[in-house]
């Protein structure tokens, strides 16, 4: 038999078209002949055989064996091996399609990611086309975002909902542009919420974007309404599923909303799953309302939020200082007002919590930021007396102001998280393990190019995406796994400016999809008109 190329399906040539170095930026070269019969030879190894540069008997040998031999031996390949065999003839074409491969080179991604990607359904529901599709977009993303010059391979915007960025929210001096986006995992599905506490999704996937009512209006439209929203990951669930907190305020004066029925003053919590057709495809998300509880009067005002199981925490304003409190809110569900809390750390009003496993809070107040141990924090109904009370910590650190932080990396005893204000950032590691109270590493990361001012950031477990106040965007990658020493900081990332828009705010990105999204002001003399959306993929992209 003689070796001869396979006819291309569509999706093939959009395949090998995107990695060549005609945009050499965000692709790369898919290996020529020579290389095609390295793969092969590797498969010859594979078979307890010598093949020398006889391509027909490689290729003979190879069609005589039973479909579920080769399958196993195609396994063995990495992804752009298997690709590389496709090329080589009509045969090996279509036993590179077998969906056992692609359904093996998914999971082993999968594992071998720190922070692994979520499917959408259970991966039996996905055919080999889609698995193969879904392993090159991670790829291709990886790719895109570490390329020499970032450069998207699509751009687009649509107009949404009123997010109310720019308007002064909260309470008197303290408030700020609320966070009202969140990027799910995977890239495809944007939730935005709106002062009313109601939630939209939109399928960024689809060719023409619109919104979904994902969650109803909570409350009347107010201008000094509050409304804050964070997620929390099932990390047991191999499907993406997760939990969304509200915290709603009115604005109005706590006695006010006690007489009237138009004012809420409360905490949500809600279930969202995929929805899938009658073909199993995902088609939206739903959600379901688990609880509630009413903030206590001594709450004026909620400035963070982090959820994670049934804990959740907050920090807020009180008459006399700004606490870090954390709730169990399956105890708190319901209407009553006496419900235990426990008052964890003092803190700033623009700081930031970050729930951990094991009973930890990463808190930040206005010159440190600390790791405390919540269950030995005795519950309470009541606030501390805050000339007398001292709370426990597990280690702290001052001379840090951070009012960001990003999501954490866990591994099997340590943490990973990035913390920053607006004109520093630093990545600290700690064993979060129950017996360990050693002090974290702290790298500072060198700070943006002038005039950079990280008014807005996003920080995530490979790349920090930093925006400033002229709407410049650079995006940091780590140059590798870990972060550099403190002894080499100038080593931890490479910066590349993406571009000057300058009504641009709140950048959000996928890591796993490469997909970043921001939100674009819209204003009609200084108020706010409509609410615009740009997403920017570095990811290949291609129809199934």
């Amino acid at each position: 038999m003689t070796l001869h190329e396979s006819t291309p399906s569509p999706a093939d040539h959009q395949i090998r078209s995107y990695f060549t170095p005609s945009r050499s930026n965000i692709r790369f070269r898919l290996p020529g002949p020579s290389s095609i019969m390295n793969a092969l030879f590797t498969i010859a190894q594979r078979l307890g055989t010598w093949f020398k540069e006889d391509s027909g008997k490689a290729s003979s040998t190879l069609i005589t064996l039973p479909a579920e031999l080769l399958t196993e031996i195609l396994k063995l390949l990495a992804w752009k091996d298997v690709l590389q065999v496709r090329g080589v003839c009509r045969f090996l074409a279509e036993a590179t399609r077998t969906r056992y491969i692609w359904t093996h080179l998914v999971n082993e991604h999968v594992l071998a990611n720190p922070h692994p990607p979520r499917l959408e359904r259970p991966i039996e529901t996905y055919s080999s086309q889609e698995l193969e599709h879904l392993l090159l977009l991670w790829k291709s993303a990886d790719r895109g975002l570490e390329a020499s010059t970032l450069q998207p391979s699509r751009e687009r915007t649509f107009v949404g909902v009123k997010t109310g960025y720019g308007t002064r929210t909260g309470n008197g001096p303290y408030g700020a542009s609320d966070k009202l986006i969140h990027l799910i995992k995977g890239g495809r599905w944007l939730l935005v919420v709106e002062q009313t506490g109601a939630v939209s999704c939109y399928d960024l996937d689809a060719e023409t974007i619109s919104g979904v009512r994902l969650i109803p209006d909570q409350m009347e439209f107010g201008n000094n309404s509050r409304v804050l929203m964070t997620l929390d990951y099932a990390t047991h669930s191999p499907v993406l599923e997760f939990a969304i907190a509200l915290s709603l305020q009115d604005g109005a004066p706590w006695e006010e909303s006690l007489t009237s029925i138009r004012y809420r003053r409360t905490v949500q919590i809600w279930r969202v799953d995929v929805a899938l057709d009658d073909t199993r495809h995902a088609v939206g998300l739903t959600a379901t309302f688990l609880a509630s509880f009413p903030h206590r009067p001594e709450i004026l005002g909620v400035m963070s939020l982090s959820l994670l199981g049934p804990m959740i925490a907050f920090t807020s304003i009180t008459d006399e200082e700004t606490y870090a409190f954390v709730v169990d809110w399956t105890q708190a569900n319901g209407n009553s007002l006496e419900y235990p809390w426990r008052v964890v750390q003092r803190t700033m009003p623009q700081g930031y919590i970050h729930l951990l496993p094991g009973s930890r809070l990463l808190v930040a107040s206005s010159n440190s930021f600390s790791l405390c141990d919540y269950s030995i924090t005795p519950e309470t109904t009541s606030l501390p007396d805050s000339t007398r009370y001292s709370f426990p910590v597990v280690w702290q650190v001052k001379g840090h102001t951070c009012m960001k932080g990003s999501g954490c990396l866990l591994t099997k005893n340590t943490a990973r998280i990035v913390l920053g204000n607006n004109s520093s950032l630093i990545t600290v590691s700690f064993n979060n393990t129950p017996v360990s109270n050693e002090m974290p590493d702290i790298v500072p990361l060198p700070p943006g190019p002038t005039p950079l001012f990280y008014a807005q950031t996003f920080l995530g477990h490979k790349y920090i995406i930093a925006m400033d106040m002229s709407g410049y965007m650079t995006i940091m990658s780590y140059t590798s796994p870990g972060f550099a020493s403190p002894g080499n900081p100038t080593e931890v990332f490479r910066k590349y400016t993406l571009f000057n828009i300058p009504t641009a705010c709140e950048p959000h990105l996928d890591e796993d999809s490469g997909r970043i999204v921001y939100v674009i002001e819209q204003r009609e003399r200084g108020v706010l008109d409509y609410t615009e959306f740009a997403v920017l993929d570095f990811a290949m992209i291609f129809k199934q």
